[in-house]
């Protein structure tokens, strides 16, 4: 399963693409702002996972503090 994510300012952009996706016969989701946060901290998990350390200093940039 491949996933595309992109941003649009306006609501009526987002739901002409959720509309487009869905007549193409794919799924489409619009995404809060706290789903895309947790995907984006997730990604830096992931990251860090592969890694042999990640500073203290990294994981608290990421939870933004």
């Amino acid at each position: 399963m491949e996933s595309v994510l992109i941003k649009a300012e306006k609501k009526s952009d987002i739901s002409f693409l959720i509309a487009l996706a869905k007549k193409l016969g794919l799924s489409a989701k619009a995404l809060t702002k706290a789903e895309v946060e947790d995907w984006k901290f997730a990604q830096k998990i992931d990251a860090g996972m592969r890694t042999s350390s990640v500073s203290r200093d990294e994981v608290m940039k990421v939870l933004g503090k």
